[in-house]
């Protein structure tokens, strides 16, 4: 039809969703408008990091709608659909961060851009990343910890049929750090709601690694003790393990590979005297708190609590360890498990996280290996996790990876495993964002930063959808990108291949800029 008749049909299209009554969950559509080509959008959600400006954007059908999720709880969710025209047949949730209760409308943008159909959920209520307070309604709780994403899903997909005509071919998921966390539940609660999850820098493991957050800021608070490493100090810090372990790789170039080959002593940094100057220097007590870091947090029985940071990134360790009071988890423990906004959180011990444990706040945990349902209707899961990532250490990722490959080793299916799960480990790359490395990998909360349009060699989205769609086996490598200054206008700064858990790209030889010289050992292929 002509551009003006599809615009319009575009248009009528759109309003005509206001009021639709839903139903699997019952639910209704509160409004449905256009966003005209061209416009920006700012949203208004009590999360800040959700409401960045928006500009340019494609033409769009946005359709806000809530969901009943139980007798005395629900959820607001909002869905962009791109117009037939440019609809690319797909479905795609996005996930949260922290505590966050909000649309996540970067995210949204990020995927109604590349054509899907893009939903993302409040997750039953409203509030910023840090704000733990609306989970002492226990149904809120559980919205958070995995219903409302699953309800807003299916609601969002009985839209999509009565916009298009029709159901989406293929259903996905893309989340990072809590996001991540959203995504490994939903596959292993609701196999059925997606084809394929993508899984950055999760906190699957909520129970433990929320009681680590405030393990090892104990020697931390209050900042007047012996032992409290301050801000400034970090990036002496950074220097001296790069100092150790840059060249471990066979390359000085500020990027530590694989930070599990780097057995940092920081020793070297030891004062010499107690006179000695404090900003280039540790004392003893700063020196044992710094290796508690490191170390995994064990019980006395030897039961791994959770991994310590990896000798990488601690330029950006002030995040989780120079604020006011430790971040995230006594918000958490308090909230969520003991349900007392005074407990005194320099209590903590492994007891409150056996008592966690046991009540899974939440259903929060995503810390369950049989994904065999998920696996065995095709699914897939393509998790990346930073090794620079100061919230969430990184080893994080591979434990549950192992444990998962564990478990299907003990039904006789452990060759089944990397058939629909794959790991990547990213040097240099923080939390979900950001460090020296070559981070931009076209995941969610990433800006949308990418190259290579609808290319899976630099998009670990695409290289999902391929994966789920039978074009390619599975993805050995995805090409990072880092840009100058993190900015796509200043051009790439460098671009080096992301290699499948467990190896990382090897140099050999020639520019150190050139992706080209680097490879994945064993995998040459995709």
């Amino acid at each position: 039809m002509p551009a003006a008749l599809a615009t319009g049909w575009h248009s009528a299209a759109c309003s005509s969703l206001s009021g639709l009554s839903l139903c699997g969950p019952k639910g209704v559509v509160v409004s449905a408008t256009t966003i005209a080509a061209g416009s920006n959008f700012t949203g208004i959600t009590e999360n800040s990091g959700y409401n960045a400006v928006q500009t340019d954007l494609p033409s769009l059908c946005r359709v806000e709608y809530n969901v009943q999720t139980s007798l005395n709880s629900s959820a607001v969710a909002e869905i962009w659909l791109p117009p037939p025209s440019a609809w690319n047949g797909r479905f795609l949730a996005v996930g949260n961060g922290g505590f966050a209760g909000g649309v996540n409308y970067p995210d949204v943008v990020w995927g109604a851009r590349k054509g899907f159909a893009t939903m993302s959920t409040n997750t039953g209520h409203n509030g910023s990343s840090s704000d733990g307070t609306p989970f002492r309604d226990p149904e809120a709780l559980i919205d958070w910890g995995h219903r409302a994403l699953h309800f807003t899903s299916v609601a969002a997909k009985f839209i999509v049929k009565a916009y298009y005509g029709s159901t989406a071919r293929h259903s996905y998921y893309a989340g990072c750090s809590t996001g991540g966390r959203q995504g490994l539940n939903a596959a292993q609660r609701y196999p059925s709601d997606y084809d394929g999850v993508l899984v950055g820098s999760a906190i699957a493991w909520q129970t433990h690694t929320s009681a680590w957050q405030t393990y090892v800021a104990l020697h931390q608070f209050p900042n007047n003790r012996s032992s409290f490493i301050p801000a400034s100090m970090w990036s002496t810090i950074s220097s001296a393990v790069l100092d150790q372990c840059d060249n471990i790789d066979g390359v000085a170039d500020g990027i530590i590979m694989d930070p599990s080959k780097c057995a940092f002593h920081p020793e070297v940094l030891l004062c010499s005297k107690p006179s000695a100057n404090a900003s280039a220097c540790l004392t003893g007590p700063q020196i044992t708190n710094l290796k508690r870091m490191y170390a995994p947090w064990l019980a006395p029985d030897g039961r791994l609590i959770n991994p310590g940071i990896s000798p990488s990134g601690e330029s950006s360790f002030s995040i989780l360890m120079n604020g006011l009071t430790p971040t995230f988890g006594p918000t958490f423990y308090a909230e969520t498990v003991f349900n007392n906004s005074d407990w005194d959180w320099r209590t903590q011990n492994i007891a409150d996280v056996d008592i966690a444990d046991s009540i899974n706040p939440g259903g929060c945990n995503a810390y369950d290996p049989d994904m065999r349902p998920f696996q065995q209707r095709g699914g897939k899961v393509l998790q990346y996790h930073g090794y620079s990532d100061p919230l969430i250490p990184s080893l994080n990722a591979p434990a549950f990876y192992d444990l998962v490959s564990v478990f299907f080793g003990s039904v006789g299916k452990a060759a089944e495993v990397e058939a629909f799960y794959r790991l990547f480990m990213v040097p240099g790359m923080g939390h979900c964002a950001g460090g020296v490395g070559a981070w931009a990998l076209d995941g969610a909360s990433q800006g949308g930063l990418a190259p290579g349009g609808e290319g899976r060699e630099f998009s670990m989205l695409w290289s999902l959808v391929d994966w789920v769609e039978g074009r390619v086996e599975a993805p050995e490598r995805v090409v990072g990108t880092k840009y100058v200054n993190d900015t796509v206008e200043l051009g790439v700064q460098f671009q080096r291949p992301v290699c499948r858990w467990p190896t990382v790209a090897e140099f050999r030889g020639g520019g150190l800029e050139d992706a080209g010289r680097w490879v994945c050992p064993g995998r040459e292929v995709y």
